[in-house]
């Protein structure tokens, strides 16, 4: 393109007779499978770089040269052989007639009549492609920089092309591997030129030297038809009077008859791997029925476990009449604790799971995080029930460095930020999760809706901070109303900030979730008081 463009802006002779030298096997083979007649083939060749030199200005920057004279020489050739149709068809059909009792035609005997028209239902880049690649012999760096593409890209683009013209002459009743079709491209589309033939075609285009009449009118013909909006019908009619033959007819179908066949034994051979994929996976939902029943099993026997345990450890309290709360009489016997762990590793997924997500911890971290929580919860309660409270803040001391050394400074740091801010509200959420399943809540809700809780309990906490009250430090019951009406004050502001994103079905919706909450968790006001108070058990 830089030579084209240095002719068409100086008129550099030099340049253009470059181009001719370059090209000038690419199109008078181009034209000699079109006409088979070496005269014939000369004034096409010289009729197509004629119309390269008028056209020189006009091509775009990203034209493949090669590319473009080897379509200018096909519909350069079909327009020639419009005037002599007839005669074509008859040689053809001798030709045909010659090489039918053949045993085994070699790849490009069979091929070569039909390649230009196969490569004239490619479209412009996949011809291209195949062009550089086959016709020119260029490297696949080579193809796809002219291309604008990859290495690999231009790879993929033969490939596909390749496929293509396989099942051009597949329909046509000749069966050629991709293999033997590249190499018989490459070996045989291209021959050389007659001597001389390059300087002569060079002045010609350049100066108009030796043009006759014929060729004149085969140059404006031939422009014609590239700037015609009949171009497919005037190529499609001039190809089919050639390849128009009834015997490649019948080998089509025979062809398509065999396709057929292999298509249904290839169905066939789908149709038994279904099955036993299938069987696999019936197999499959068995042994997880088998697995799923076994953990109901598991689940009601953990069930009997503690309802058994229970009833053990209140008789036996009861017939002895130990004094002391009831949580500490249970937490003192082993199965009781055993059989309280799995309750708590599901408390403790529910309430720390956004945080173990926050922390991005992996499978066994997070693991090991519910373990020392739970450990050191049961340890914290047991203590804090055994009336020593100093064993219950070393217990609290041994969960942080456990969890330290698990999450390092920064990872504590937000363990704490979120037990003291974050966590309840994520709780009190997921509780409210079923409630409003009729109106769900969106995720930017859902975080407005955390902030807003977030925000309400530091401020309630920081003005009323919860203690036993001034009069009596051990009165838990002064304890556990004061935390019911600094819940009823949170519930209160962070219903009027949620005014401001939630409809008012929703709004309706949270509102009753909250007073719902609240009348739960008096009504076990009085039942917690009795375990944890320091009454006889059986009171």
């Amino acid at each position: 393109m830089r030579l084209l463009q240095e002719y068409a802006t100086g008129r550099s002779e030099q340049a253009f007779n470059a181009l001719v030298s370059r090209h000038i096997n690419l199109v008078f083979s181009a034209a000699m499978r079109s006409v088979s007649n070496p005269h014939q083939a000369e004034e096409i060749t010289q009729a197509v770089f004629v119309i390269l030199a008028r056209k020189a200005r006009a091509l775009r920057r990203g034209t493949v040269l090669s590319g473009w004279l080897y379509q200018t020489a096909r519909l350069t050739a079909a327009n020639y052989i419009r005037g002599e149709m007839r005669r074509q068809q008859r040689e053809q059909q001798a030709h045909i007639q010659s090489t039918m009792n053949d045993p085994e035609p070699e790849a490009w005997t069979q091929v070569g009549p039909l390649l230009d028209e196969a490569m004239a239902q490619l479209n412009e880049k996949d011809r291209n492609a195949i062009v550089l690649r086959f016709f020119e012999g260029k490297a696949l760096k080579e193809v796809g920089q002219a291309l604008g593409a990859s290495e690999d890209a231009a790879k993929m683009r033969i490939v596909r092309a390749l496929d293509k013209l396989r099942d051009f002459f597949l329909r046509r009743g000749i069966t050629v591997p991709a293999g033997a079709l590249a190499e018989a491209i490459s070996s045989n589309s291209i021959q050389a030129a007659p001597a001389g033939l390059a300087a002569s075609m060079a002045a010609g285009a350049v100066k108009g030297a030796a043009l006759n009449v014929s060729t004149l009118t085969l140059v404006k013909g031939a422009i014609h038809i590239m700037t015609s909006a009949k171009i497919s019908v005037a190529i499609g009619v001039a190809a089919a009077a050639i390849i128009a033959l009834q015997w490649q007819q019948v080998s089509t179908q025979k062809q398509a008859v065999k396709q057929l066949q292999e298509r249904v034994a290839q169905q066939a051979q789908t149709n038994l791997a279904q099955q036993a994929e299938m069987a696999k996976l019936q197999e499959r939902n068995d042994f997880y029925a088998k697995t799923m029943a076994g953990k109901e099993r598991d689940v009601a026997t953990a069930r009997a476990r503690v309802s058994a345990a229970l009833a053990a450890k209140t008789a036996a309290t009861a017939a002895v009449g130990t004094k002391g709360n009831a949580m500490a009489e249970m937490l003192k016997d082993p199965n009781m604790l055993e059989a309280m762990r799995p309750v708590q590793l599901a408390t403790a997924k529910m309430m720390y799971g956004p945080l173990v997500k926050q922390l991005n911890l992996s499978p066994e971290q997070a693991d090991k995080f519910y373990d020392i929580i739970v450990d050191n919860g049961l340890k914290g309660l047991e203590a804090m029930q055994s009336g020593k409270p100093s064993a219950s803040a070393n217990e609290m001391k041994s969960m942080e460095s456990d969890l330290q050394s698990l999450l390092g400074d920064t990872g504590l740091a937000q363990y704490k930020d979120y037990t003291q801010n974050d966590m309840a509200g994520q709780s009190m959420l997921t509780a409210m999760k079923n409630d409003f399943a009729d109106h769900p809540l969106s995720d930017t809700q859902q975080q407005q809706l955390l902030q807003a809780m977030k925000t309400a309990r530091q401020s309630a906490t920081a003005n009323n901070p919860l203690g036993a009250s001034p009069g009596n430090p051990s009165d838990q019951t002064a304890i556990m109303n004061q935390t019911l009406q600094q819940q009823e004050q949170i519930n209160q502001t962070v219903l009027q900030q949620a005014a401001a994103f939630l409809s008012p079905d929703q709004l309706q919706t949270l509102g009753a979730s909250q007073s719902n909450m609240i009348a739960m968790q008096k009504a076990m006001a009085p039942m917690m008081q009795k375990m944890f108070s320091n009454a006889p058990a059986g009171q």
